[in-house]
């Protein structure tokens, strides 16, 4: 008989989103992504049926696709308890019950109560848990940190493969895997999706946005103190807008500043189109999405320069360091210098490298690998 060609079957997977809520999510960007990846999931070739664990708040969120499957479990949603018992208990049954070979977790947090019943992978956007116990200790809640770390603890343990967004999270992630003597699972650099954006461009207007964050490694403080002295110097005539919560005791009163306060996200991308730069102060990431989603914008993002967002942003927009306000006030004239042109040059380059297509590749190449091994 000839030699037939062989065939890659098919995966049949479940996604668990069901803890997701946008009015109470701590990271909008971890939520954007987790919903996105879903609906990217939905229309891949190589899933032949895709289980998303949902809740009701999420369907409008969720397109419709002939390979998926919304099962509604807003029993995640109603209190810290009842999410417990999801984290916990509810996720892994309801990969059961879906009947999928694998359940992927894209907030990567396991169950420790009890082992998975089907093959396991996870996302990790992030150590920031173990970041703060190891430089912010205390600012956290001490059950919170141990429940977070037990879960991830979990995750390494169980996982059959680890999926991040940077090669910085993944060495992050071999690094804390080693320091608790946890064997890990392969973890493969799967990156973050962008699409490009269609809008009409607004009139720019002669305005810089700020993110600003109570959270300590958002190094808030520091951007209003390297923003002050670089208003003093630069005879900048424009309007400061700053998104996100600053406590009024921080707060310059220049006349220059607008403090807006959080804002849905549709409506910071509005604000991003109408800039001319957008500003990004941190001290730990493990992505750092705002920049590239400023250039997407038509803004020049002027970025703390720390490993995951240099990776992230190669030569695109202008990266400072955090101890220098001379580099700060260097990057920021260069960026209001910033031509269309030069950004539509940058815009290629990030769509080409943080491609949709390219993630879900590389997460489906993963779970078939691991699939056929019997790893």
């Amino acid at each position: 008989m000839p030699n037939l060609p062989q065939t890659t079957p098919k995966l049949t997977l479940t996604l668990s989103l069901a803890e997701l809520n946008v009015a109470t999510t701590k990271s909008i960007g971890i939520f954007n992504y987790s919903v996105d990846l879903a609906n990217q999931l939905a229309q891949a070739q190589g899933i032949e049926r895709l289980a998303v664990l949902g809740n009701r708040t999420l369907d409008e969120r969720l397109r419709s696709s002939p390979t998926m499957t919304h099962l509604r479990h807003d029993e995640a949603i109603r209190g810290k308890l009842r999410r417990i018992l999801w984290d916990q208990w509810g996720a892994y049954a309801g990969a059961r019950r879906a009947g999928t070979e694998w359940l992927l977790l894209p907030k990567g947090f396991a169950s420790f109560a009890r082992p998975c019943p089907v093959k396991l992978a996870g996302y990790i956007h992030d150590i920031m848990g173990e970041y703060y116990h190891e430089h912010y200790r205390g600012y956290e809640p001490a059950l919170e940190y141990l429940y977070f770390a037990r879960s991830l603890r979990a995750a390494l343990r169980q996982a059959r493969v680890l999926f991040t967004n940077s090669a910085f999270t993944r060495s992050e992630l071999i690094r804390l895997a080693e320091r608790w003597r946890v064997p890990a699972p392969p973890i493969i650099v799967a990156g973050y999706g962008f699409e490009e954006e269609k809008f009409t461009p607004p009139p720019k207007e002669h305005r810089i946005l700020l993110f600003a964050s109570k959270v300590p490694h958002k190094q808030t403080g520091r951007a209003l103190e390297f923003l002050e002295q670089w208003l003093q110097r630069s005879r900048f005539d424009g309007q400061i807008d700053c998104i996100g919560i600053v406590s009024e005791g921080q707060r310059p009163i220049s006349p220059q500043w607008n403090w807006i306060g959080r804002v849905p996200p549709q409506q910071g991308l509005e604000m991003m189109r109408r800039s001319r730069v957008v500003l990004y102060f941190s001290e730990y990431e493990g992505f750092g999405r705002p920049p590239v989603e400023a250039i997407l914008n038509g803004a020049c993002p002027v970025f703390s320069d720390i490993p995951p967002v240099r990776e992230v942003m190669q030569d695109a927009g202008f990266g400072f360091s955090n101890d220098s306000a001379d580099g700060f006030a260097a990057a920021m004239n260069a960026a209001l210098k910033t031509t269309p042109a030069q950004l539509a040059v940058w815009s290629r380059q990030l769509l080409a490298r943080h491609d949709w297509p390219g993630v879900v590749g590389r997460i489906l190449g993963g779970l078939s690998e691991f699939s056929r091994s019997g790893i």
